[in-house]
């Protein structure tokens, strides 16, 4: 049984980690994480990433702040009992109102909690292969394959354009 290795290419363009990272799905190698200084669609391409699953957070949080916000009115309605003189006991728009607030301001709350979760924020120490240069100018890509696909895997990322080419201990 072979072991599985991890591999850094440390690129200086973007054009040459695009080329890896195609070489990489033809030759069907896992890529673990990509580093980059600057969100690029055509990485997210390259790695056929499926959308953000944070996008249900934000609509279970508007949900249900549109059922609390009504809730607290109906709630605050029925607790009081409010004199009324003939109109109904529970105003519709107020309801429409505060449920909406409600629905903005959970929203905004699950959004922002559902980023952190899902990007596994925050992160109280950096990977130990992690190169300061890929927040400035240079793009990085980690990938693991088994210990008989190390040499080819070398040979791809020169013949992509990496500069440094590491084998890291995870």
């Amino acid at each position: 049984m072979t072991h599985q290795k991890t591999v850094m290419g440390i690129f200086a363009y973007i054009d040459d980690l695009l080329k890896a990272l195609k070489f990489m799905a033809e030759n069907d190698f896992k890529v673990h994480t990509v580093y980059s200084p600057f969100p690029h669609h055509e990485i997210e391409e390259a790695l056929h990433l499926k959308p953000s699953s944070v996008r249900f957070f934000t609509l279970c949080g508007g949900i249900l702040g549109v059922m609390v916000g009504v809730g607290l009115v109906v709630y605050t309605c029925m607790q009081w009992k409010f004199i009324v003189s003939g109109k109904p006991i529970i105003p519709f728009v107020p309801a429409v109102v505060v449920g909406f607030e409600f629905c903005i301001l959970l929203s905004v709350l699950f959004n922002f909690g559902g980023l952190l979760f899902r990007s596994r924020l925050p992160r109280l120490r950096r990977p130990e292969h992690y190169d300061d240069r890929f927040s400035q100018d240079h793009f990085g890509i980690l990938i693991q394959c088994s210990e008989t696909d190390l040499d080819r895997l070398s040979n791809i990322l020169k013949e992509a354009g990496a500069e440094e080419i590491h084998e890291v201990d995870r």
